[in-house]
């Protein structure tokens, strides 16, 4: 194949990606417009809204924004010459495209024909982008994993743990906090991860335990576990068994709780 046409292809597929990512993002936005006007309320006022139209705001506005970052990462990538990497994402952008498209229906809600169609079309362009990107030739490969096996199976471990923990704790033994709401300990299994496994392994651990948790006990606002515990759990320092990793990680426990409780009393 002709380098021109390499080229003419990378462009084809580049744009595919990115208009279908603009089309499932902004279709998700407009989705949740449409319940909020719905609702008789607008994106500049105070909401006080039912748990389960919090559930589906966040859900919809998370799978959609992220199929349209996923396309933007795809058409970076095919721009660079990582052609058979873009058709992965472009699958990974129709999934997330397929649940914001089918949440509205999870919950019972109203899809406007507008976000039916800009989904479809949405899926249609990342299943071009795709189709184009595996015809073309590439020698070049992102070789380095983000997760290895062992670590993906010690990460499914660790959160199933950290999730019953804290399932257990809200449910059969409440401890009541001085703050309000309840303590778990939890994260004390997020933090021996990151100590024995790395900071990566804890961090992923600890925002995928806690929004299954959050999802299991009906907790609208499960976005803000994500950052909270992911990111608070994400310590390189804990890998190294010294007395300054204790304290480091006595720091980032404060840290986490401040941050968390910060993001609960602003995020109604």
């Amino acid at each position: 194949m002709r380098k021109i046409d390499i080229i003419a292809k990378q462009q084809i597929g580049c744009g595919l990606s990115a208009l279908g990512g603009l089309l499932t993002g902004g279709s998700s936005v407009f989705e949740v417009v449409y319940i909020l006007s719905s609702l008789n309320f607008s994106l500049f006022q105070k909401i006080s809204l039912p748990d389960s139209y919090k559930m589906f705001l966040s859900l919809c506005l998370f799978f959609g924004l992220s199929s349209m970052i996923l396309g933007m990462v795809g058409a970076y990538i095919l721009r660079k010459g990582y052609s058979k990497t873009n058709a992965r994402v472009s699958i990974l952008a129709i999934i997330f495209a397929l649940l914001a498209l089918f949440t509205p229906a999870a919950f019972g809600l109203d899809q406007p024909s507008l976000f039916f169609v800009g989904m479809l079309f949405g899926l249609a362009l990342f299943l071009g982008s795709a189709a184009v990107s595996l015809t073309i030739p590439s020698d070049q490969v992102i070789k380095r994993r983000m997760f290895t096996s062992v670590e993906v199976a010690t990460v499914a471990l660790f959160s199933a743990l950290y999730a019953m923990m804290i399932v257990f704790t809200y449910q059969v033994y409440p401890i009541p906090s001085p703050t309000g709401g309840f303590l778990h300990f939890g994260d004390f299994v997020i933090f021996t991860a990151a100590l024995l496994f790395g900071g990566k392994v804890g961090g992923m651990a600890g925002a995928v335990g806690a929004v299954v948790a959050d999802f299991y006990l009906g907790y609208p606002r499960w976005y803000v576990s994500i950052i909270a515990h992911g990111l608070g759990s994400h310590t390189r320092t804990c890998k190294e068994k010294t007395p300054s990793s204790a304290v480091s990680g006595v720091g980032c426990r404060w840290l986490y709780d401040g941050f968390h409780l910060l993001l609960c009393k602003h995020i109604h």
